[in-house]
């Protein structure tokens, strides 16, 4: 399959210094034109836990609309990131760029404060509240630093205060990583104070077991599955280039088949990418719905999963 190399000059590069970026595209491939990545891993990261990402977020943000993305949400786990959305939207546009705010240690928690601050960033970019992620207790049993949400099966008074929060400023919900149970408490919660655009994090990926009837039960409850193309997907933990030219062994079977059982209006698909040596988080989406059509997914469940779905969890027409 023939590969044409583009590289990203023009009045960003020219007038800030910018580093030119260099992106590999496939003729022919799928077109990105609309999706949206919820997902996306960018610097500058923290060096809290030593964990790397490959771009920033101006450089993610100026690969995804080369390949004619509509938008991103930034994700780190220990700052918010609205404001990184805010900022690299004023030099980068052309891309409907977002973030949000990780409730663990770094930012008090479950910490209804730092909710509100992080929506009424300047520009309103700010989005997307997810519950404890690195620091949840279901990640971490027993050690004083964890995060809580729930105890004795009934969510922490802080949780609601949160989600009060959340519905006052019309803002999305990812259920972190929780635990199969806390995630239905957040959801059922969530719904009941106003809060109707969620998403369960990759349930089936990460050490994030939830079994198909736990999954289809939050589904009842109103929330999206989320599937990510990382890990056991697009790069696992081996190449760090996708052969394009026979991707489907790499995507993940298992996933392939969560999907078909939840069903696609059911499914957000993100790329939860950003680390070294893997592909972008453009390149993770074009080999996936180049994957997804092999595997037999029609246009419009493809649209619901990368475009439809995840305009909806951002409040975007």
């Amino acid at each position: 399959m023939r590969l044409r190399i583009r590289l990203l000059h023009g009045v960003l590069v020219s007038l800030l210094g910018l580093p030119a970026v260099a992106i590999a595209q496939v003729d022919d491939a799928p077109s990105l034109a609309g999706v949206i990545d919820l997902h996306a891993h960018v610097a500058p990261e923290t060096t809290l836990l030593n964990y790397r990402r490959s771009l920033d977020a101006i450089e993610a943000a100026q690969i995804a609309r080369i390949y004619g993305m509509r938008g991103m949400v930034f994700k780190e786990h220990h700052t918010e990131t609205a404001s990184w959305a805010y900022l690299v939207s004023q030099v980068v546009p052309g891309i409907e760029l977002f973030g949000g705010i990780v409730l663990n240690r770094a930012v008090g928690g479950i910490n209804p404060v730092a909710v509100e601050a992080m929506a009424l960033t300047r520009g309103g970019r700010g989005r997307v509240v997810y519950m404890p992620t690195v620091d949840a207790e279901y990640r971490n049993p027993g050690s004083p630093n964890a995060v809580p949400v729930s105890r004795d099966g009934k969510l922490l008074a802080e949780v609601h205060e949160v989600l009060e929060v959340m519905a006052k400023h019309d803002l999305s919900l990812s259920t972190g990583h929780c635990s199969p149970e806390e995630s239905l408490l957040l959801i059922r919660a969530a719904r009941a104070a106003g809060v109707d655009r969620i998403y369960v994090q990759h349930p089936n990926h990460s050490g994030m077991v939830m079994s198909m009837a736990t999954m289809k039960e939050a589904v009842g409850l109103g929330a999206l599955i989320e599937i990510v193309l990382s890990g056991e997907g697009l790069t696992g933990g081996g190449p760090a280039v996708v052969d394009a030219d026979n991707p489907v062994q790499d995507f993940g079977p298992q996933k392939i088949a969560d999907i078909r059982a939840l069903g696609p209006e059911n499914v957000v698909l993100t790329s939860d990418l950003g680390q070294p040596g893997r592909v972008t988080h453009a390149d993770a989406f074009q080999t996936a719905l180049a994957v997804l059509t092999a595997a037999g997914f029609s246009q419009a469940e493809i649209d619901l999963m990368t475009r439809h779905n995840p305009a909806r969890f951002l409040g975007l027409k």
